[in-house]
């Protein structure tokens, strides 16, 4: 009795976390997609890189933020947030589909600078954060992301072969 009990107790806590991101791979892109900790089903964070060592971080959501515009996101480590410094980039607030009357998709994007130094300065405090992070966004409550290891290991894996490839082809 007390084992059934166990496990189905160890499976309701961790499930969340397993469903809380997924990871995809193609020929060409590497994608890690992450669900906000409390808003699931509303915002969620993508961070990608391809064949080019191109590095591509959105965070989709509901919120027109002036759509389109610029902004500002902070990004912070989850714990020890005193002792970790924050990060900031400037990113572009578009819209990104229309539902229906009632239902709009916005995309915060990092911005693209000289050799996309940002989207992947995001990525690698993501991965040193130990796939933990706090963002903020100007005109939204902080924001919470939480990967899974097994599907973040999978994504900075298939990262890490395209910047391989990428250096061999040259």
């Amino acid at each position: 009795m007390i084992t059934p009990l166990f496990f189905l107790t160890v499976s309701a806590f961790s499930l969340p976390l397993l469903e809380n991101s997924t990871y995809s791979q193609t020929d060409t892109h590497c994608t890690l997609t992450v669900k906000e900790e409390r808003l699931q089903d509303n915002i969620v964070l993508t961070m990608s890189t391809n064949n080019n060592n191109h590095y591509d971080v959105k965070i989709y959501h509901l919120s027109d933020l002036q759509a389109p515009s610029r902004g500002q996101l902070t990004q912070q480590a989850i714990d020890n947030i005193e002792q970790q410094e924050e990060l900031n980039y400037v990113v572009d607030h578009n819209l990104f589909k229309r539902i229906d009357n009632k239902t709009v998709i916005y995309t915060t994007t990092i911005a693209n600078d000289a050799n996309n130094i940002s989207p992947q300065q995001f990525t690698e405090a993501f991965k040193a954060h130990s796939y933990r992070t706090k963002l903020h966004i100007t005109g939204l409550n902080p924001l919470a992301f939480i990967a899974s290891q097994r599907q973040a290991d999978a994504f900075f894996r298939c990262a890490e072969q395209q910047q391989i490839a990428t250096l061999a082809k040259r």
